[in-house]
């Protein structure tokens, strides 16, 4: 079975956390990041992953790694410009075949996809939309915004009360941009298909485009 590298460049409770992660998966990992004590503790801590202490924007520190053809690349340091040249050097200089890059500015999202990134993460983003979603919308238990929040996953309770309770899917008019991908019932965790009925006090995963959210919401939960 082939071993996946994950080369993770800065960060530091994130760093930590996703290492140990990766790890247990059998993963090879490099650890990049400018930070003596953390380099010196990180190799201490995890003595099966390399540590390199230096700069995670210089090509050298890369070449010296060797890199090249990685299956993952994770860019986290504090500079949303520095995780954009790190990202960059590693998809078009070292060919990763995986590269993911964290901003703490939402607005670099859409400009740091335009340049070639596609997987940005903003954890500022993800956030501030969760909580303005759960705020305002009583009927959501979760809320999980996608591309930027063009795509949404949501979770839904059915109340005993719902017009869709005791009803098979392939009996709802859901909007054509959404799909419940899965139920919550109590202790199971069913993947639908058609005939799958609702049932009340189900929780309804749904991926929904961000148009369509609204009506899916009130579809859901409005009482018979």
């Amino acid at each position: 079975m082939r071993t996946y590298r994950v080369v993770v460049v800065g960060g530091r409770k994130k760093a930590d956390y996703i290492v140990s992660s990766l790890l247990k998966r059998k993963m090879s990992v490099t650890v990049i990041n400018d930070t003596e004590d953390f380099c010196l503790e990180m190799s201490h801590k995890y003595p099966h992953a390399i540590v390199a202490c230096g700069d995670g924007t210089k090509p050298f520190l890369y070449e010296d790694l060797h890199i090249e053809n990685a299956d993952i690349f994770i860019a986290m340091m504090p500079s949303d410009a520095d995780n954009l040249v790190a990202a960059q050097m590693a998809k078009e200089q070292f060919s990763v075949q995986r590269v993911f890059c964290t901003v703490s500015n939402p607005g670099n999202v859409e400009m740091f996809k335009k340049l070639g990134i596609k997987n940005v993460i903003s954890s500022t983003y993800i956030v501030s939309k969760m909580i303005e979603q759960l705020a305002s919308i009583k009927e959501i238990d979760n809320y999980l915004p996608l591309e930027n929040g063009k795509v949404a996953v949501l979770e839904l309770k059915i109340e005993e009360d719902s017009k869709v309770s005791n009803k098979k899917l392939n009996q709802l008019t859901l909007p054509k941009e959404s799909i419940i991908a899965c139920i919550i019932r109590k202790t199971q965790t069913i993947i639908p298909n058609g005939d799958t009925v609702l049932m009340a006090y189900d929780k309804c995963v749904v991926v929904v485009n961000e148009k369509s959210k609204d009506e899916v919401i009130a579809y859901l939960t409005t009482g018979a």
